[in-house]
């Protein structure tokens, strides 16, 4: 058909006018309609250009890097228990003796631990039409890895963060095992300042290996904002080119190791290690967020109020700290957070404190309470100018009471100095059962349902051979707690 020459089958010879030749042209315009049952004309005839590679921005595999470094050694019961040794018996210089003198008596020290696994599930299901139909991807399968990332997520998470006194179906992570040594050693309070020179690794190192620690440190787990300020500040002097190579070595190097005298620390980077962007408060975090901190609105505290007062020795509060501070509390079970109750300003002085006093809500659904706070002097009670400071366990009684003696920074961020040599079996995730899909049944509803389930918890054997350093906060950090740092 040849419209210019009007000639071809089926057309008449004759002229067109311009209002014909206009609806024509629009007639048969393809078009950007998305709505396949309102298209029309040209768009009609259009085929679909639908990409069928699913594009996904989720975590992958290699996202969970402490889980999958971790041996996995099997637990045979939900109560597990082992023994440590913490002494030899005796001390330095003891075993001397005459030559016929009665021996001094010495044992061993050794206590019993116990561990309770703890159980993730995830239920999934999707209608058996959608199985039957063509599709980009199988359903069930993406499904499946879908809530299998779910639950290696809540254990990567876990494993740094968890605390079974906020949260009683959770483990404790790390940070919650090694302070519960109360030793002053093993954890580094940068106190709001940037983790980008090694000293504060070389102390972590030289710890772990001394006396009655007896390890070493071999691995630096740390937010990718960590990593940054190390790439970016560590002194040159410090970087060394393993391969020999002059092109190893380039402005910008990935700062892959430290080398202490007691061995290299390997850097590990491990996004589920939460720096300010990810420490807003829950319901503005995105997503699902804001829904589920509104569903778990029945255990959202009653109130909150903050007094300010003159504190302890211990306080942090420096004088250039001081100030005018907002704090917001939500409540939080197994089940998430809930929204955000903001107490009055308060206005703290150089080595004060602030006592918080929490409500209990009227469902007592929850177990804990986590703590925003503002930033110094910004208190318009925006939550967009919080950032979560602590986790506390719900007293049981009408109230809760946290003292801020500015131990914490709002908005910082952990680095985890570990021991993570096979040998030496300082940690491990002690699995129970592995991950399993266990089919359910499809009641009044044609659709095909499942649960994924794993059951474990994270057993550190041998606290003293490792090290937490708290409160980083990295020199590219948006938001800042402090107005003058």
């Amino acid at each position: 058909m040849d419209f210019l020459n009007n000639t071809g089958p089926g057309v008449t010879a004759g002229d067109m006018s311009t209002d014909e030749l206009a609806q024509l042209q629009k007639s048969l315009e393809a078009g950007y309609g998305s709505e396949m049952s309102n298209l029309t004309g040209g768009s009609a005839l259009r085929i679909q250009s639908l990409d069928t590679t699913l594009q996904a921005t989720v975590q992958d595999n290699e996202h969970f890097a402490l889980f999958n470094a971790l041996p996995k050694p099997k637990a045979t019961a939900v109560l597990d228990e082992w023994t440590e040794q913490s002494s030899i018996g005796g001390f330095e210089g003891d075993s001397f003796n005459d030559q016929d003198g009665a021996a001094a008596e010495a044992n061993g020290e050794y206590a019993r631990r116990v561990g309770r696994v703890k159980y993730l599930t995830t239920y999934r299901k999707i209608p058996i039409v959608l199985s039957t139909q063509n599709n980009i991807v199988d359903p069930v399968a993406t499904e499946q890895v879908n809530g299998a990332k779910q639950l290696l997520t809540s254990i990567e998470f876990s494993l740094f963060e968890g605390d079974e006194d906020v949260t009683p179906k959770a483990f404790d992570g790390i940070a919650k095992q090694i302070e519960g040594l109360g030793s002053v050693d093993h954890v580094i309070n940068m106190d709001g300042q940037a983790l980008s020179a090694v000293d504060p690794v070389m102390k972590a190192a030289e710890t772990v290996f001394g006396f009655g620690n007896f390890g070493k440190i071999t691995d630096l787990y740390m937010p990718p904002s960590v990593q940054t300020d190390l790439n970016n500040k560590l002194d040159p002097a410090f970087r060394v080119a393993l391969d020999n190579s002059p092109n190893s070595i380039t402005y910008g190097t990935h700062v892959r190791g430290i080398q202490t005298s007691w061995g290299a620390v390997a850097t590990r980077n491990d996004v589920f290690i939460r720096d300010e962007k990810r420490k807003q408060p829950f319901q503005l975090r995105g997503g699902q967020h804001a829904a589920i901190a509104t569903k778990n609105d029945p255990f959202k505290p009653a109130s909150v109020t903050g007094v300010a007062a003159a504190g302890s020795p211990a306080s942090k509060w420096k004088a250039s700290r001081a100030g005018e501070y907002r704090y917001a509390v939500t409540g939080i079970n197994h089940n998430g957070e809930s929204t955000a109750v903001v107490s009055d300003a308060v206005t703290v002085a150089a080595n004060g404190k602030v006592t918080l006093t929490i409500g209990r809500s009227s469902s007592q659904a929850e177990t804990g309470y986590v703590i925003y706070r503002s930033r110094q002097d910004v208190v318009t009670g925006e939550l967009s100018d919080m950032r979560e400071l602590a986790r506390v366990p719900a007293s049981g009684s009408a109230t809760t009471v946290y003292v801020d003696e500015s131990q914490s920074i709002p908005g910082s961020t952990n680095a985890y100095a570990l021991n993570l040599s096979a040998s030496d079996h300082a940690i491990a995730w002690r699995q129970f059962l592995p991950m399993l899909k266990i089919p359910m049944a499809a009641v009044n509803s044609p659709i095909i349902p499942w649960l994924q389930m794993i059951c474990g918890y994270l057993r550190i054997t041998k606290r003293n051979q490792h090290v937490l350093i708290k409160n980083i906060v990295p020199l590219g950090s948006a938001w800042r707690p402090f107005t003058a740092e």
